[in-house]
């Protein structure tokens, strides 16, 4: 079976891409699914952060270069998810070649996995279009600013003229304000379906500094649920959402 490849990308950063792909792989896994996630973000990486992974001897920064191998740059978590991460370094972020990103994905696309998603650069520069050239489909994360949304904009041509189509946008980070946009402005904008709206929520503070992704942290949680949805789609997965009764509320008030 042939991986399916998505990357997911934003037009600017600080909109929860990488919390949305941790917690996607996370999902995705735990339905079962051989899931790979790496981070193509070469110059400023935080996958590794989001997962608890340690600074790892082989990152995708040495597979990019063509050295070793790609069992050795994967590191398995807990939950089964595979990460390949990426290096920290000062000579890695001057020697690495974004457009050879490809080739390493292409690698992994021969591997035995379902799904492989790519946490790319945040931008529209050599990096994030090399993240859209690597992916066979895209989803577009952003958040209900107008800024924002126009850059997702910019985005989403991009990638249709690259020719890859995108599966529907994530709006993160929402707070219910007045001056954010509605989810029917943000599809009119973009043209693209909007797939989840996740709250902003302070919670996934406290999942980053314990490196736990809130899927795993909480997983009864509104963001962890919306991300379960999205995850069961992308893999044909049954999967119902818990009932929101009075138990259920009650053992959220008191846990």
């Amino acid at each position: 079976m042939v991986a399916r490849i998505i990357s997911c990308v934003s037009g600017k950063g600080g909109v929860g891409k990488t919390t949305f792909v941790s917690n996607l792989g996370i999902a995705s896994s735990e339905f079962g699914h051989k899931t790979l996630v790496l981070d193509a973000n070469l110059t400023t990486p935080n996958l590794g952060f989001h997962l608890g992974v340690p600074l790892y001897p082989q990152t995708v920064h040495n597979l990019i270069r063509g050295e070793g191998n790609i069992y050795d740059a994967m590191y398995i978590h807990p939950t089964k998810l595979k990460v390949i991460p990426a290096g920290l370094s000062i000579y890695d972020l001057k020697n690495t070649d974004p457009s050879k990103l490809k080739g390493v994905v292409d690698q992994l696309r021969e591997e035995d996995h379902d799904l492989i998603i790519i946490d790319g650069a945040a931008g529209l520069g050599s990096e994030s279009l090399a993240t859209i050239e690597a992916a066979d489909e895209i989803i577009i994360i952003t958040n209900p600013e107008l800024p924002s949304v126009t850059d997702a904009l910019k985005t989403i041509k991009i990638a249709e003229e690259m020719k890859k189509p995108v599966i529907g946008v994530v709006v993160n980070r929402v707070r219910k304000m007045k001056s954010e946009l509605s989810k029917y402005d943000i599809e009119s904008i973009l043209g693209a379906p909007v797939i989840s709206m996740i709250n902003e929520d302070k919670k996934m503070a406290d999942c980053i500094a314990a490196k736990t992704p809130m899927i795993s942290y909480d997983k009864d949680h509104d963001a962890s649920i919306e991300i379960k949805k999205i995850a069961a789609e992308l893999t044909d997965t049954f999967w119902s959402p818990p009932k929101k009764d009075l138990i259920f509320v009650l053992k959220r008030i008191f846990k």
